[in-house]
C-alpha cells in the first residue's frame, strides 16, 4: 500500500502576496473542542480557539481568542484580540480589536480600542475606549437654534418669587 501525498490542499508559500508578513515568532493555534467544560484561570500565547464551556479568567499578551459558536463562556477576558461568535458573560478587554459576529450574545461591558458588531448580535452592557483617551462629553443644551429661551421659559412655568402680602385685621 502506497500513501500518495495530496497536493490539493497546500498551503501558501513564504512569499505568497495574500498571506500576511511573517514574523519571527510562530504563532500557534490551540484548539479547545465542544466537548471540553474548564473552570479557572486561562493563559495562552499564540492563538486560542474556544468551542466548549469555559468559567474563570481568560489572559493573553498578545494573544488572539476566538469563542465559537457552541462556546458558553462565563469570564472575565484580557486579550489582544477577540472574536466571539458564541455567549459570552463578562467584561471584555482587548488591546487591538473586539468582533461580535452572527449569533453572538455578550452580556458584560466591553474595553478595546476597536469594535466591529454583526446585525443580530445581542449586546448587553457598555463599551469603552481603552486607550485611555476621554472624550469631553457632548453638549447639547443649545441644540434648539429656532426656539431660543422662550421654550426654556415655557419649560420652567410660572416664577416661583411670588410675592404674599400678609392680610389685614
Amino acid at each position: 500500500m502506497s500513501i500518495i501525498p495530496d497536493t490539493t490542499k497546500r498551503a501558501p508559500s513564504p512569499t505568497d502576496p495574500s498571506r500576511p508578513a511573517a514574523t519571527n515568532d510562530t504563532r500557534t493555534t490551540t484548539v479547545l473542542t465542544s466537548d471540553c467544560e474548564f473552570k479557572g484561570a486561562l493563559a495562552f500565547s499564540g492563538e486560542l480557539e474556544l468551542h466548549g464551556r469555559l468559567e474563570g479568567t481568560i489572559e493573553s499578551e498578545g494573544g488572539a481568542l476566538t469563542i465559537g459558536e457552541q462556546a458558553m463562556i462565563k469570564a472575565e477576558i484580557r486579550v489582544n484580540d477577540v472574536l466571539i461568535y458564541g455567549k459570552v458573560q463578562g467584561n471584555v478587554y482587548a488591546t487591538g480589536r473586539i468582533e461580535i459576529r452572527g449569533k453572538a450574545e455578550v452580556y458584560g461591558d466591553l474595553y478595546g480600542n476597536r469594535l466591529a458588531m454583526d446585525d443580530g448580535v445581542v449586546f448587553v452592557g457598555k463599551s469603552n475606549a481603552l486607550n485611555g483617551k476621554t472624550q469631553p462629553a457632548a453638549d447639547f443644551s443649545k441644540m434648539f437654534t429656532r426656539l431660543g429661551t422662550k421654550t426654556a421659559a415655557a419649560n420652567n412655568g410660572p416664577s416661583s418669587s411670588s410675592s404674599s402680602t400678609p392680610a389685614k385685621p
